[in-house]
């Protein structure tokens, strides 16, 4: 069966993300987690937090294209300092990009409507604690908002630190 990724497709992804405490759902346009291009779309309210990651295997590039509202991305270096902050938007001067492999990043919903499309080589792999970045905050922990704060405000050569 075709999937439309159509207003539909999109409000009921929105919902599903509404009624989730990480404020964010997935669907997968893949069947198989070993087919050799991984697919899904994500929905992302504000507030989501994704926490900076990469993916380490030579193969695992990443493309992320802008379907509904908009996401800021932000690459850093291993370290955390932000080397690039864009926003990706469709209709705008950007709405994808396609990440090398071992690209430290995360993207953060700028609008309380954000669906994005992401494309990545399969078979899926699951995410490992080294794959996630050791100076951002766990997930659920009392530090994830101010790193939503000071990511919102980060620029080129900013690096996050907790207080």
């Amino acid at each position: 069966m075709n999937i439309k990724i159509d207003d539909a497709f999109c409000e009921k992804l929105l919902l599903q993300a509404s009624e989730s405490p990480r404020k964010r759902s997935h669907f997968n346009l893949h069947s198989d987690l070993n087919e050799p291009v991984q697919r899904l779309c994500i929905a992302l309210k504000r507030g989501s937090y994704v926490r900076p990651h990469h993916h380490p295997k030579s193969n695992k590039w990443e493309m992320m294209l802008a379907i509904r509202g908009a996401v800021s991305l932000m690459i850093f270096d291993q370290e955390g300092k932000v080397l690039e902050k864009l926003v990706l938007s469709p209709g705008e001067s950007v709405n994808g990009i396609e990440m090398k492999p071992n690209t430290w990043h995360t993207v953060m919903p700028l609008t309380d409507d954000t669906v994005i499309l992401e494309v990545k080589e399969g078979p899926f792999t699951a995410t490992k604690d080294s794959d996630f970045a050791s100076w951002a905050p766990l997930e659920g922990d009392d530090t994830v908002v101010e790193f939503l704060s000071w990511a919102e405000g980060a620029n080129p050569g900013d690096i996050f630190t907790a207080d």
